[in-house]
């Protein structure tokens, strides 16, 4: 999950999400980033989100990006049904 509104941290996030990828158990797993807060003034949009973590550069990996509210849940539902759906694909 990233923080739409706190641009300050989008670097340290990718540097986490770059981390998380190298992860040998994780390889191939689907990836889900949710993108929280987009109804802030100052929030950057789901696609610049995905510009900034450099998500067009996966390749190895299914990806998806969705903007959500922590907060009134909008989002989540569909983030995860992506996700349930795409792991699914996975182990057939």
């Amino acid at each position: 999950m990233v923080d739409s509104a706190d641009t300050a941290r989008t670097e340290e996030a990718k540097s986490e999400l770059e981390a998380i990828l190298l992860e040998e158990d994780l390889k191939n797993v689907p990836l889900m980033v949710f993108a929280n807060k987009p109804y802030l003034t100052f929030a950057l949009s789901a696609q610049e989100i995905a510009e900034k973590l450099t998500l067009d550069s996966i390749k190895e990996r299914k990806w998806s990006i969705c903007a959500c509210s922590a907060f009134t849940k909008e989002g989540i539902q569909e983030g995860m049904e992506w996700l349930v759906n795409n792991l699914k694909e996975e182990k057939a």
